[in-house]
C-alpha cells in the first residue's frame, strides 16, 4: 500500500481511527488535507493550504509528518496551542497510530535560569530592585531542587509572579550566553533540552520561538532548535507579526542600564583598575537618559520618528561613542574574561541598534519608530517586509514548508499570504483552500443593524450603544462584543453598565485566562474585548452564541509600520488598500466569525455594527469571506434564529 492510500485508510469510515473511537466522524476534507501535506513533504514542495474550523487540521498534519519520516519541526501561534498539541494531540497519535513517534516539546531560552547569571548576581553587594527577599528564597530554594530533579524550567516556580523584577536577572539570554566557553556548559539546562530535541521526529515550537531562533542563528549566537528538514507552520497567518518582531530591533533604557550595571560588575572584579572604563559605564547612563528624555519629549505618543532634530542625533552620537569605548576597552584589558568580552558584544550591538532606530531615512528597509508605554520609552525598528528573510533563513535551507491555518484566503485565493510570506515568487508554493464542513446556512446568521451610522461620523459609539444593548437581550447575554480600539471599547461598557441583566466583563479587569474562565462559568455573560481576543479563543457550545464588531478591522492607516508597508506598496504600483489593508481586515473578520462555530452542533449570531459592509465596493469581499452564511438586517429575525435552536 502506498502512504496516501495509507492515509485515506487510516481517515475512511472503516479504517484505523473508526476502529479505536467511538463515534468517529469521517471528514473528506481532513483525508484530503492529510494528502496534500504529506505529498509537499515528501517532494520537498511549499504549501499553503487553508483548512476552516472543524477540518481536523493537526491530527491531518500529524499523521503527513509521521509518514513522511522527516524531522520537522511544528510552529503553533501561541504557548497554549503549544501545549495543546504536546501534551494532547501528539499523544493521541502515539496511542492510536503511531506509537514509536517521538516529539519534544521546545521553549526559549528566557524560560530557563542560568547558572553563571544566577551566581553572577549573588556576588552583587548589593540586591535593591529585585523582588522581595522572601522571592529570592524560595527560588533559590527551587534552583537547589531543580538542579538534580528539575528542567531549569521557569514553569516549575508555580507561584513566581510574570511581572518579578528577579527572573529577568537569572534567565538564559542570547546575549550573555558564553557558548562553548561556559563553565557550566555540562550542566546548562538549555543545552539539555536541545539535546533531548535532537533525537526526536517532531520538535514542537511557536512561531515567537522560530523566528526569534532565526534571528539568533543569522547573528552568529547559538539557537536552541535543532536541525530540522521541514517546517509545518500552523495557525501561519501569525508568523508575519512575530517575525517582524523578532527579525527587528527594540530598545530601551532599562535594556541600556542594565549593560551598564553588568559592565560594573565585573569590571569591579578585575584586578587593573580601569578606572577609565568606570567612568564611561558612568556616562553611557548619563547620556542614554538625557537621549531618551529628548526624543520623549518630542514623541510623547507613538508615532514613527521620521526624521529626527540634529540635538536628538548629537546626543545618540555622543552614546555610541562611549558604548564604542566601552566596548574597545573592555576588549582590550590585560586577559579579558570571557563575559567582559560578551558584554563589549552586547554595547557594540546597542550602538549599532540605535544608529539604525534614530537614523533611518525614507526608503528603509526598516519602519522605526517611538511608543511610551508604562511609564518608559521604547524605541523600535521592524522590517518593513519580512518574505525575503523568510525566504533566506527558512524556505531556502529547508526542503519542504507548509503553511496551514483557518484563515490564509481573501477575495477565495491566497494571493495576499503568499506575498506578505514572499512566496508570490517562483518556485511558487501549492495552494489549496479546503472547504467547510459546517452548515453556516442554517448555523449562522450575520445582522447589519440599519440605525447605526458609517463608524467615521460624529457620534458613532453613541448609536450603537442601544443597538447592542436590543442585540444582547434577544441573544440572551453569551457574547463576545469585540472592538477595533480600547477606547470605544470603554465607551460602550461604561454607557451599557447596569443596563443589562448579565454578567458584564470587560478586558484589562482581570488576566485574559480569567476572563476567559469565568466567561464559560457564569451563564449568559457578555465579554467586551479587543484585538486580543479575535483569535485563539475556544468556547465551544451555548456559552458563545454571538460575536458582536463595532467596525470592520481595518489596520489604522497612520500606525508606523502599516504606513511604512503602505508605502512601500505604493513604491511598486500597487494599491495599499486593496492590496493590503482590504485582505488583512479580511482575515481578522474570518477570525472573529471563527469564535462562533466550533462543532456542527453550534450555532451564532454575528452582528457588524458597520454599514460599510453593504454600502462599499469592497465590503463584498467581506460578505463572501462568511462562506454561506444567511443576512439580516431585521433584528426580529434574531429571535426566529435562535428560536429554531429550541425547534431542532
Amino acid at each position: 500500500m502506498d502512504l496516501v492510500a495509507q492515509i485515506e485508510e487510516i481517515f475512511s469510515p472503516g479504517g484505523a481511527l473508526a476502529q479505536s473511537i467511538g463515534n468517529y466522524e469521517h471528514r473528506p476534507q481532513q483525508t484530503q488535507m492529510a494528502a496534500q501535506v504529506y505529498e509537499a513533504l515528501a517532494s520537498g514542495d511549499a504549501l499553503i493550504i487553508e483548512a476552516p474550523t472543524g477540518t481536523g487540521k493537526t491530527l491531518a498534519y500529524l499523521v503527513a509528518a509521521a509518514l513522511s519520516r522527516k524531522r520537522i519541526a511544528i510552529s503553533t501561534g501561541t504557548k497554549n496551542l503549544q501545549e495543546q498539541l504536546f501534551s494532547k494531540d501528539i499523544p493521541f497519535a502515539q496511542e492510536k497510530l503511531f506509537p514509536k513517534l517521538k516529539a519534544a516539546l521546545l521553549k526559549g531560552r528566557g524560560n530557563f535560569v542560568c547558572h553563571t547569571r544566577l551566581k553572577r548576581l549573588l556576588r552583587q553587594p548589593y540586591l535593591a530592585g529585585l523582588g522581595s527577599p522572601e522571592t529570592l528564597k524560595q527560588t533559590m530554594e527551587w534552583y537547589r531542587w531543580t538542579l538534580t530533579a528539575g528542567d531549569g524550567d521557569r514553569a516549575e516556580l508555580a507561584d513566581l509572579p510574570d511581572n518579578d523584577p528577579l527572573w529577568p536577572e537569572i534567565c538564559s539570554t542570547p546575549e550573555s550566553c558564553l557558548g562553548r566557553k561556559c563553565p557550566d556548559k555540562e550542566r546548562c539546562f538549555v543545552l539539555k533540552m536541545r539535546s533531548r530535541a535532537a533525537e526526536v521526529d517532531l520538535m514542537v515550537v511557536n512561531h515567537h520561538l522560530l523566528t526569534s531562533d532565526l534571528a539568533v542563528k543569522e547573528s552568529g549566537f547559538g539557537g536552541v532548535i535543532p536541525r530540522y528538514e521541514a517546517v509545518i507552520v500552523d495557525e501561519a497567518h501569525g508568523l508575519e507579526d512575530a517575525a517582524t518582531q523578532n527579525f527587528g530591533f527594540h530598545m530601551s533604557r532599562f535594556r541600556i542600564s542594565r549593560l551598564a550595571r553588568e559592565a560594573a560588575s565585573e569590571l569591579a572584579l578585575v584586578r587593573a583598575d580601569p578606572a577609565t572604563l568606570r567612568e564611561t559605564v558612568n556616562a553611557i547612563e548619563e547620556n542614554a537618559r538625557r537621549l531618551f528624555a529628548m526624543v520623549e519629549e518630542k514623541f510623547p505618543t507613538r508615532a514613527a520618528l521620521g526624521n529626527l532634530d540634529r540635538e536628538i542625533l548629537t546626543a545618540r552620537d555622543i552614546l555610541c561613542a562611549h558604548l564604542e569605548t566601552l566596548a574597545v576597552g573592555m576588549a582590550h584589558l590585560p586577559e579579558p574574561s570571557d563575559e567582559l568580552m560578551i558584554l563589549a558584544g552586547r554595547a557594540l550591538g546597542i550602538k549599532d541598534e540605535l544608529l539604525v532606530i534614530l537614523g533611518a531615512n525614507e526608503g528603509s528597509e526598516f519602519a522605526c519608530w517611538a511608543e511610551p508605554r508604562d511609564r518608559s520609552l521604547f524605541l523600535h525598528a521592524s522590517p518593513v517586509e519580512v518574505g525575503d528573510l523568510l525566504r533566506a533563513r527558512i524556505y531556502e535551507k529547508v526542503d519542504s514548508v507548509v503553511f496551514t491555518s483557518a484563515t490564509l484566503s481573501s477575495g477565495g485565493n491566497c494571493d495576499y499570504f503568499a506575498s506578505r510570506m514572499g512566496l508570490d515568487r517562483e518556485p511558487h508554493p501549492q495552494h489549496a483552500i479546503l472547504g467547510t464542513p459546517f452548515d453556516y446556512a442554517s448555523q449562522t446568521m450575520l445582522y447589519i443593524p440599519k440605525a447605526v451610522p458609517e463608524p467615521t461620523a460624529p457620534g458613532f459609539v453613541q448609536a450603537i450603544a442601544p443597538v447592542l444593548k436590543e442585540v444582547l437581550e434577544k441573544t440572551g447575554g453569551r457574547a463576545f462584543v469585540l472592538f477595533t480600539s480600547y477606547r470605544n471599547m470603554e465607551e460602550v461598557f461604561t454607557q451599557l453598565k447596569g443596563l443589562l441583566p448579565y454578567p458584564l466583563l470587560v478586558q484589562g479587569s482581570r488576566p485574559k485566562g480569567r476572563l476567559l474562565k469565568e466567561f464559560r462559568e457564569r451563564v449568559g455573560s457578555v465579554l467586551f474585548a479587543t484585538a486580543s481576543f479575535w483569535e485563539g479563543v475556544d468556547v465551544q457550545g451555548e456559552a458563545l452564541s454571538c460575536v458582536i464588531i463595532d467596525k470592520l478591522p481595518f489596520a489604522p492607516p497612520d500606525d508606523p509600520l502599516v504606513a511604512a508597508r503602505m508605502d512601500r506598496l505604493r513604491l511598486k504600483g500597487k494599491d495599499p488598500f486593496y492590496a493590503y489593508q482590504v485582505p488583512m481586515a479580511v482575515l481578522a473578520l474570518k477570525q472573529g466569525l471563527g469564535r462562533l462555530i466550533r462543532t456542527r452542533s453550534d450555532r451564532g449570531l454575528l452582528c457588524i455594527m458597520d454599514k460599510r459592509i453593504l454600502t462599499k465596493p469592497y465590503g463584498k469581499v467581506f460578505r463572501e469571506s462568511l462562506f454561506n452564511t444567511r443576512f439580516c438586517r431585521d433584528a426580529d429575525e434574531i429571535d426566529r434564529f435562535f428560536s429554531n435552536r429550541t425547534e431542532d
